[in-house]
């Protein structure tokens, strides 16, 4: 397959051995999914209403098509065919997207409305009708007593609307075809097949799709629609220094302001597609970095003061919207390393009270100083902040084999940021004795043979001691993260550019991608997001010395951006045995966390 990008100041491309699929938002909750063939029951298009993400449509696409590549330009995706090919467009703020050949030719619609986890069969109702230059599909959720507790219930209806102002054929079809998901069969995520709605096919070159829960809303969508392609402002490296750098960090922003969505007044940013479709507050916060670092300190701004009036009686966040039962023990920690980082960026640019004025640090300081008591009430033990198991980003324990309960030096890192942040707004001396304090005990009990345990009592190998040290360097000197991390990378350093979840001598690493039984989740699977930051704490550390390590990360980087999984977007995770795109395949917090490291090495 070739694999070709045409970005603002530098284009490239490569023959590649592996399917490239695309993925647009509409920046409203949305997305379409494109592959060929279809890989996932999450391909697709998808719009958000309230919240909860519907799915609408299974796939369009060109019938004989012959794919042999795939374009990417800012905004739009094109499947590369050897006599027609096709054009996706997804429009901001709009349920619905744009299709387009070079030549007319005929259509395939499938469709699969549903609640987005919804994977019932029986009760599912498409009413078909034409109407002048286009078609309306009505859609009704009914339950069914083979599945259900009651009978032909209605539960909700979504209307699509079709224009297809230069068909010139339509062929009614009426049939439902299987559906093999390939990605899912690999992940175990079952049923890895389903059955489909073909309602025609129609012989056109340009098709627009609205959704709406009326059908009035799906025919106003489609107004609403056009061709026009993004514009968003990118900064630059420059392709003379390194032209798959520069592609790869103009795609990594893309990416980012493609998980963009507009909730409860306020831009937020999604986990990630095609299934993290949720305000996940680590994921989120975590983010916000690039985002200071790019200087769009108004988004920042409005997603901390969401997140400042989410603090719960437990002085947390949720781990996301909407609440799961499962806590978070390191979100606020991740919110208020944000919060430190905004300020200080702002100090130094002298626009501090630009953007947050002294009423505002005011209500920062009152609803730091009033988290940290109450995280200190209900988790501290003996000088240490304790989390229950699943509490952390590595949140899975298949088989309760690997609890990560207890005291972990990431929790550590983050609660020692607050006390200086807190110290730093208010300068009160306890706060600074209360660093101090903890700060030794965090040495006392995690620093041993030059290393620093993963968590109090347990010294597995894990990466978490980058996130310490991007979080809070002081708990070392230079010398001894120098150290500390030569003696890691010796365990966890995968020779194509990344690193283990954990020591690849340990009993528990498994070497391959393993699905969602999550076995090689935290035991083996390579985080992306962790790479990058492990990549900028190496050259804070010692540019010179771990410059092969940087380089390494930087280019595997860019190499799965661009050449795996989905073209410009950042994965998940790759197995540890090779790199390759596995988990969640548009992750906002890989993207972000690369631009971070980028803006670091080319500043």
């Amino acid at each position: 397959m070739n694999v070709k990008y045409i970005l603002p100041k530098v284009e490239i491309n490569r023959k590649v051995n592996n399917n490239i699929s695309g993925i647009l938002s509409n920046r409203i909750g949305g997305f379409l999914f494109v592959s060929s063939p279809v890989i996932s029951k999450f391909n697709g298009f998808f719009i958000n209403h309230d919240l909860q993400l519907y799915k609408i449509i299974e796939n369009v696409f060109l019938e004989g098509n012959e794919v042999s590549g795939v374009e990417k330009s800012i905004g739009n995706f094109k499947l590369i065919n050897k006599k027609n090919n096709e054009q996706f467009l997804c429009v901001d703020g709009v349920n619905g997207f744009v299709y387009k050949l070079d030549e007319p030719g005929k259509i395939i619609v499938n469709f699969d409305c549903r609640k987005v986890n919804d994977l019932r069969v029986f009760g599912r109702i498409y009413d078909v009708s034409i109407s002048g230059d286009g078609i309306i599909i009505e859609f009704k959720k009914l339950t069914d007593e083979r599945e259900d507790a009651s009978h032909r219930e209605k539960e909700f209806s979504i209307f699509v609307a079709i224009h297809a102002k230069d068909m010139t054929d339509y062929e009614f079809r009426d049939e439902w075809i299987e559906s093999d998901y390939t990605y899912d069969h690999e992940r175990k995520d079952f049923p890895a097949h389903r059955y489909v709605y073909r309602p025609f096919k129609i012989t056109a070159k340009n098709l627009m799709f609205g959704i709406g829960m009326t059908r009035e809303k799906a025919v106003a969508e489609i107004g609403k629609l056009s061709d026009k392609k993004e514009t968003m402002e990118i900064k630059h490296i420059g392709a003379s220094i390194n032209q798959d750098v520069e592609a790869a960090f103009i795609c990594a922003q893309e990416s980012i302001s493609q998980m963009r969505t507009f909730h409860d007044g306020a831009t937020r940013i999604y986990a990630g597609y095609p299934w993290f479709f949720q305000l996940w507050s680590r994921d989120e916060n975590i983010c916000l970095g690039a985002l200071i670092k790019m200087g769009d300190f108004s988004t920042v701004k409005d997603i901390i003061t969401k997140h400042l009036d989410n603090i719960g009686e437990d002085g947390r966040l949720p781990n996301h919207i909407p609440s799961p039962h499962l806590g978070s023990a390191d979100g606020v920690g991740w919110l208020w390393k944000r919060v430190s980082d905004l300020i200080d960026k702002l100090r130094s640019a002298g626009e501090l009270h630009d953007y947050i004025s002294k009423d505002e640090i005011k209500k920062i300081t009152s609803k730091l100083a009033d988290s940290i008591d109450r995280i200190e009430k209900s988790y501290m033990s003996d000088g240490l902040i304790t989390n229950r198991d699943n509490e952390t980003w590595m949140d899975t324990n298949p088989g309760g084999h690997d609890p990560r309960d207890g005291t972990r030096i990431e929790i550590q890192a983050l609660h020692l940021n607050m006390l200086r942040l807190m110290y730093n707004l208010n300068g009160e001396k306890k706060f600074r004795e209360k660093e101090t304090a903890m700060k030794n005990i965090v040495r006392e009990n995690f620093w041993e043979n030059n290393m620093l345990a993963d968590g109090k009592g347990d010294s597995t190998i894990r990466p978490n001691i980058f996130i310490a040290n991007y979080v809070y360097p002081d708990i070392l000197s230079t010398a001894e993260w120098k150290v500390c991390f030569e003696k890691a990378l010796d365990r966890l350093w995968l020779e194509w550019g990344g690193l283990s979840s954990i020591d690849v001598n340990h009993h528990l690493f498994i070497k391959d991608y393993s699905g969602i039984d999550d076995r090689s989740y935290h035991r083996g699977d390579s985080w992306f997001w962790i790479n990058h930051i492990a990549a900028i704490c190496l050259l804070k550390t010692d540019a010179e010395f771990f410059s092969e390590y940087v380089k390494k990360i930087i280019k595997t980087g860019c190499e799965e951006i661009l050449w795996h999984g989905v073209a410009g977007h950042n994965a998940e995770i790759s197995s540890a045995s090779h790199l390759c795109s596995k988990g969640c395949l548009a992750q906002a917090w890989s993207a972000t966390t690369f631009i971070e490291l980028i803006m670091e090495v080319y500043r």
